[in-house]
């Protein structure tokens, strides 16, 4: 819609209103015209507030005189000028009714109306609420008509007293309950009275906020519940997932006339396209679609019920469709799960829950399972997103789709992240470099908040280790890279089933480089590396550390990222017997882990300082076995050469010497670093003075004695 048309859409709804509250204008100059002829028989009107006549009294215990009133108003020639005014102004609102119409559109209230399903009376009763928010006179003419100057504001009173004269006094005061529409759904609320035992139909009647400004029409989400709603947008979908959204939509369509409320369960593990079919299946249905934040909304306590009700009463403004993710047993507790049940029990609008099994819940739901999007599917996503790429680059968006385990929504802020990569760089080309990292970043994300991530610095040529070990590296950094085409293009992967996982035990002394070589495989391969302390994973309560490692492996998930178990003796201590429950649940937690590991598509490093410990009945199902040695003499000349960068400032160091040091690749580096302080602070370069003194530090640190055996010239130098 353009400016022009939203000014003419105002302009006619002003137009509207004003035609609406001249004719409430003439409803209480009638009303008045009787009340006046009643008030007059009263001596001490003059007084009234201070003090009740006994003709008041009389007229008050007599009750209202309906017939009295009709015979008045049918007998008096004002009020039958007013009523020929109110019919000539009905019609002016019905000629705007339908100019409304003929531009394709209905006046807001109209539309109110007709969402929530008001009678003429509830109609009106808006109306009486609304009327002060543009005429602030109106107040006084509430005060004047009920009698009483403190009563500035419409009550249920008031309202059945103007357009209640043809309804039964109890189908006009259910309008006001709880139960009603206008009040269940936060149209208008009964606020309390000015004494705690005010009669309910004298208690104040208040139009919500949201409500006014629809009227005048601005149409914007409550900001109550606007931090829990988030819109969801059309992606590119796989072809698959366009065929199931379109059945839905088919299925929907043909049972409108039975259910105005569907609610459907698309079910499938975490990283299928659940919103963005959800999304695909709205916007065939020509209807938004927001996605509610449970866990937000479960960080409510007091106002929760009244969140529900503002949020059925967005979706019925909006038309909008509600999209659920509804937690699994390891995301959140027994008493979240239950809440998540109510909620979708209480919530009557269009709901989509997404689950990962079928959710049972009282509520009538279409259950559909989704099927999960591959690789294939994932690259004809990406086509759609880069067209462009796809002769030249083929191959690489094959590597990406294969790598990346994204649902199209991801697929879409990965490659928007890419494109503005690329601008920032002033390239018109998106390079698979780019979009290989936007790729990481958007799937590494959710692995923050449960491991520690390790940027990996190493290559090959910065790691000495033996030969054969180095080969072992090789050869896992050629099953992490080939899987693909091993299971799925030559097909293995359907003759193996399960234990597809690659997973490696890295063994040996601290500082022998177990860390680095899990930084060097990440560097080489491109993805990320995220250290997991499995002493930290690991919990005294029982089923708490399954759920712990759920939560790892299923963000780990997206990206395959390199996962690097350390202290894997905390899980995999041997354990000759199961002597109590404790033992037992330790071996189920240990099984769990493997079972997750061989599960794992990308690669799972498990690491210890003390292989000996470890339980073999459990490591025969380790792949890889990897023990990293302590450097012999070579090895450590190699490492104290390639330690210090080519900017430092190195002075004649003795590396016959210090490659005859028994000491691992890790304390070279903690004793390097520090010589480097030391030297940087003596304003002269690293000099073998600073070595020694580093490594008197770093013996003592590892309570390892300095002989004179090993220093040789160099001995009286460190005791100095």
């Amino acid at each position: 819609m353009t400016s022009v048309e939203d000014e003419v859409r105002a302009e006619m709804n002003w137009a509207y209103l004003r035609a609406e509250i001249d004719r409430l204008r003439l409803k209480f100059q009638r009303k008045i015209i009787w009340l006046r002829q009643k008030w007059k028989h009263d001596p001490l009107r003059d007084y009234q507030g201070m003090v009740i006549s006994e003709t008041k009294a009389d007229w008050l215990m007599a009750g209202e005189d309906c017939l009295a009133e009709e015979r008045f108003c049918s007998e008096s020639e004002e009020i039958s000028t007013i009523d020929r005014s109110i019919a000539m102004i009905e019609v002016e609102i019905d000629d705007q009714r339908r100019a409304f119409e003929r531009a394709g559109c209905l006046p807001p209230l109209e539309v109110i109306t007709r969402l929530f399903c008001l009678t003429s009376f509830e109609r009106n009763v808006l109306l009486l609420c609304f009327a002060p928010e543009l005429y602030p006179e109106f107040e006084q003419i509430y005060a004047y008509i009920q009698d009483d100057a403190n009563r500035r504001y419409p009550t249920p009173q008031l309202a059945i007293a103007l357009f209640g004269q043809d309804m039964a006094i109890f189908e006009a005061r259910s309008s006001f309950m709880s139960a009603s529409p206008m009040r269940r759904l936060r149209l208008i609320t009964l606020e309390s009275g000015p004494y705690p035992s005010t009669a309910q139909s004298l208690r104040p009647l208040k139009l919500e906020d949201r409500i006014a400004d629809y009227l005048m029409g601005v149409n914007q989400l409550d900001d109550r519940v606007a931090n829990l709603l988030s819109p969801l947008t059309n992606v590119p979908l796989s072809p698959e997932a366009n065929d199931l959204a379109d059945r839905i939509a088919c299925s929907i369509t043909s049972r409108a006339r039975e259910s105005l409320q569907p609610s459907i369960n698309l079910i499938a593990r975490k990283g299928a396209d659940k919103e963005a079919i959800a999304s695909a299946l709205c916007n065939r249905l020509g209807i938004q679609i927001f996605s509610l934040n449970l866990t937000r909304l479960f960080a409510i306590d007091i106002q929760r019920q009244e969140m529900l009700r503002l949020i059925e009463r967005e979706a019925m403004l909006n038309q909008f469709a509600l999209y659920i993710e509804m937690p699994s047993d390891g995301t959140y507790n027994e008493e979240s799960l239950v809440r998540a049940n109510e909620l979708i029990e209480q919530l009557s609008l269009f709901l989509i829950i997404g689950s990962e099994e079928r959710w049972r819940t009282k509520k009538e739901m279409i259950s559909i399972h989704v099927p999960g999007i591959d690789a294939k599917a994932r690259r004809l996503i990406w086509n759609q997103h880069f067209p462009e790429m796809g002769a030249g680059h083929g191959h690489e968006l094959d590597l990406i789709a294969q790598q990346f385990e994204l649902d199209p929504f991801s697929i879409a802020q990965a490659a928007l992240a890419a494109r503005d990569r690329a601008c920032f760089c002033q390239s018109s080309d998106i390079s698979t470099s780019i979009l290989w990292e936007a790729c990481r970043e958007q799937s590494g994300w959710r692995m923050e908040e449960l491991g520690q991530r390790i940027i990996p610095v190493q290559s090959w040529k910065d790691i000495v280790l033996p030969e054969d070990l180095l080969r072992q590296l090789h050869e896992i950094a050629s099953q992490v890279a080939y899987r693909t085409q091993v299971y799925e293009q030559w097909g293995f992967g359907e003759k193996l089933g399960r234990g597809r996982g690659i997973s490696a035990l890295f063994s040996g002394p601290s500082g022998t480089g177990k860390t680095m070589a899990a930084e060097v495989l990440a560097n080489h391969l491109q993805l990320d590396l995220f250290r997991i302390d499995l002493a930290g994973v690991v919990s005294k309560y029982i089923g708490e550390t399954e759920k712990n490692l759920k939560k790892v492996f299923d963000a780990a998930e997206q990206s395959g990222a390199i996962l690097f178990f350390d202290e894997a003796d905390a899980l995999f201590g041997k354990r000759t017997e199961v002597k109590d429950s404790h033992d037992r649940y330790a071996n189920i937690e240990v099984s769990y882990l493997l079972q997750r590991i061989e599960d794992y598509r990308g690669l799972a490093i498990l690491a210890t300082n003390y292989k000996s410990a470890l339980d073999r009945a459990f490591l025969r199902r380790i792949r890889f076995q990897l023990d990293f040695p302590l450097p012999d003499a070579i090895s450590r000349r190699q490492i104290w050469q390639q330690v210090f960068p080519p900017q430092a400032e190195v002075d004649s160091l003795d590396y016959d010497f210090l490659s005859r040091l028994e000491i691992s690749g890790g304390n070279i580096k903690n004793i390097a670093l520090n010589a480097a302080f030391f030297a940087a602070s003596q304003g002269s370069p690293i000099q073998m003075a600073h070595i020694l003194l580093s490594t008197r530090r770093e013996y003592a640190k590892i309570d390892k004695l300095t002989t004179e055996a090993e220093f040789g010239a160099h001995y009286k130098s460190m005791k100095s």
